[in-house]
């Protein structure tokens, strides 16, 4: 794609502005960095999404962040006057859970991740293990993974099918070390991923570190490839077509702030695609991208650009 063709909504034309807002009947959206950040609702999302909603488009969600539940999703989508089902948001711990029934899974599951995730696997009837969480004490490490190594040679652990890994804000060493020793011992075990983010950040010139990078030291060190069952993943492109019965993706808007993930994403699916600067991503960072399917259609500074898109519009 030639960035030189990427607009910002409100440098398009006002018979440009109309034609855009005439190609979508409905939004797929990112939340973190888009909907809302860090400190709260980004300022003006409020208003563009009720605007959108008079104007018939259809409002999705498609999260990467398996820490809140669906509980807390929909309270915060009511403070913006946004009545949301659990139909309307995706969440990559359900997705999971989706695609583990699809294949009848009957093992148990090792899941790094955090305890809403973890949560949801347990409700949705399978056997999750976890940790360790114990701390090894520094002048005894050798003898604390001889007895590691012991653990695994035991025949009384559960046979695990599948090792999930999503955003776990405690995840340590041990861990990754017990995720390879599943994997290791099961060669039918799979690799699956959740969020594959890897910086998530927290506000302006703020972030950390995301699960991207231990994803990438799994599939390193045991020669797996993760399905990847969060954007951009190509299992999720599947669910989300399915599940929202999309069959013109063209008439699809979807917006995110990160170019991998929600862009790349978009790409995969088939969607119009529009990056908001209100996230992790600069419009330096974007023209300076080199990844012709992470690049978006279009761009603006936030949500907010949709109350003065459909001023411009309404003085046609």
């Amino acid at each position: 794609m030639d960035k030189s063709q990427i607009k910002h909504l409100l440098d398009l034309s006002k018979e440009e502005k109309k034609a855009f807002l005439n190609s979508f009947d409905g939004i797929m959206s990112d939340c973190d960095g888009v909907v809302w950040n860090f400190t709260g609702p980004i300022p003006g999302v409020d208003d563009a999404l009720q605007l959108l909603k008079k104007d018939g488009k259809k409002l999705s969600f498609i999260s990467n962040n398996g820490m809140r539940t669906m509980e807390e999703y929909r309270q915060k989508f009511q403070k913006l006057g946004v009545e949301s089902q659990e139909y309307d948001i995706v969440h990559p711990g359900l997705t999971t859970v989706k695609y583990l029934k699809s294949i009848d899974m009957q093992d148990a599951v090792y899941c790094i991740g955090a305890g809403v995730f973890k949560d949801y696997l347990r409700s949705a009837g399978f056997t999750v293990l976890d940790g360790p969480t114990e701390r090894i004490p520094d002048d005894d490490t050798a003898k604390a993974l001889r007895s590691f190594a012991g653990f695994f040679a035991s025949t009384n652990e559960p046979r695990v099918g599948a090792v999930v890994v999503d955003i776990d804000v405690n995840v340590s060493l041990t861990q990754l070390m017990k995720a390879k020793c599943y994997l290791d011992r099961n060669p039918d075990c799979l690799l699956l991923a959740g969020a594959t983010d890897y910086i998530i950040p927290l506000g302006e010139k703020m972030d950390v570190i995301g699960p991207g990078y231990f994803i990438d030291l799994l599939e390193n060190v045991t020669g797996r490839k993760a399905l990847v069952l969060g954007k951009p993943g190509h299992a999720l492109s599947e669910f989300i077509l399915e599940q929202f019965h999309v069959t013109h993706p063209e008439r699809t808007l979807f917006i995110g702030d990160m170019l991998p993930q929600d862009i790349g994403f978009g790409t995969l699916c088939g969607f119009q695609k529009l990056l908001m600067l209100s996230g992790g991503t600069s419009k330096a960072m974007m023209l300076a991208h080199n990844k012709p399917e992470e690049l978006p259609n279009y761009y603006a500074d936030s949500f907010a650009d949709f109350v003065q898109l459909y001023k411009d519009v309404a003085e046609l």
